[in-house]
Order: C-alpha cells, then structure tokens, then sequence
C-alpha cells in the first residue's frame, strides 16, 4: 500500500518539479550557464582565472574577445536565450580595464528575468 502511495504521490509531483526547474527562470544546477548565450571558447573556468593587474593579452589567452570589440575598457559577455528547451536564469559577465589596458575588476551577475 505504501509503494502505490509513493508511486502515486511521484506522478503527481514530477510534472510540478519539472515546471519549476524548467520555466521559472531558476538557474538550472546540471548546468547553470544553459540559459546563456556565450561566445564559443567563452568558459566559467576561464573567467575566473582572470585576475586583478591582467593585461588585455593575457585575459585574451583565457577568454575570447568580446562582441563589441578589444577597444573597449569594459568587456561584457553574455545574453539571455541559449536554452533549447526551457527558461532558466542566465548570467552577464564583465571585465573592466584601466587606461593602461589592466584588469580593474570582475563582475558575474544573475538574471531571473
């Protein structure tokens, strides 16, 4: 008896999981990046590596060049809309420089929109 209650109470229960994780703009923690549009080479490993002091080359060696190009202070990456299925929270990321073209900062930011 307790088995088909079980059982029961599961198929009432996966399809109301399933529309959490996969239409509420939650992120997705098999792959938190899947909602987000990344230039290819573009990794969270990547990103993190970079640190404080960092010329543009050596940041180049770590991520790709941004959209909007190398001439820029500050390098944003990311878009909402890479996932196939489903809307998942996805992420902006951002590289500021100085005059001289050194990192400044890092910034990775959440949307749930």
């Amino acid at each position: 008896m307790f088995e088909r209650f079980m059982f029961g109470f599961m198929l009432l229960t996966l399809p109301v999981a399933i529309y959490l994780q996969c239409f509420t703009e939650s992120v997705f923690v098999l792959n938190p990046l899947i909602d987000t549009q990344l230039p290819k080479g573009f990794t969270q490993a990547g990103f993190d590596s970079i640190q404080t002091g960092m010329t543009k080359t050596e940041v180049l060696k770590r991520i790709p060049a941004p959209a909007q190009g190398l001439e820029t202070n500050s390098w944003g990456y990311g878009n909402d809309g890479a996932a196939a299925w489903g809307d998942y929270a996805w992420f902006s990321f951002q590289v500021d420089f100085d005059k001289s073209g050194k990192v400044t900062q890092t910034s990775q930011m959440k949307f749930h929109d």
